[in-house]
């Protein structure tokens, strides 16, 4: 009664991609666009499922991807919107040019976390934990901020591949002109 199976599990290939591979996915995509992930497989030659296409394409493959650390201006601008927006990383993706919701949220995981926490900062709810506040100094009268939550976000159009904003994060954003430059 469900949906039927992607692919037939025996003819499919698992674990690391080739370099052929990958030269048979970008070329077929350079050739035919992104079309009907499913189908994509059997059109390319490939032995693998289409929702593994999917993903080697959009987390490693893209040509706009962007490679490399992240810049402070990316870890205050994933900081600030997710205090905004909490854990809807394809939504702090579409603000990032080329970086991907899967690296956001692993770079979240294992490195901004661990310095808020460090900071004094409940990486949850972006408060002081055990009342810190000596953690967080944001006297706006007198000038001060702290360097790592300052935040200009530059918003750019989206890439093409970037998942649409929901209505209501527009309205969070709205909501919230610090967010904007």
């Amino acid at each position: 009664m469900g949906r039927s199976p992607c692919c037939e599990k025996g003819h499919t290939k698992k674990g690391t991609w080739t370099k052929e591979e990958d030269d048979l996915l970008i070329s077929y995509i350079k050739a035919h666009g992104e079309g009907c992930w499913r189908s994509l497989p059997k059109a390319a030659g490939l032995l693998r499922c289409g929702k593994s296409c999917r993903l080697r394409w959009i987390n490693y493959l893209r040509p706009d991807l962007k490679r490399g650390n992240f810049t402070s201006e990316e870890d205050e601008a994933i900081i600030r919107l997710h205090s905004l927006l909490g854990n809807k990383w394809s939504i702090i993706a579409a603000t990032l040019p080329g970086r991907t919701d899967n690296e956001i949220k692993n770079h979240w995981n294992t490195n901004i976390k661990r310095r808020l926490m460090s900071s004094g900062i409940d990486p949850s709810t972006h408060r002081p934990i055990d009342g810190s506040a000596a953690a967080i100094q944001n006297n706006d009268t007198e000038g001060e901020k702290n360097s790592e939550l300052s935040l200009e976000l530059r918003i750019s159009p989206p890439s093409p591949h970037s998942p649409k904003l929901p209505p209501n994060a527009a309205e969070k954003i709205e909501q919230n002109p610090q967010l904007l430059p």
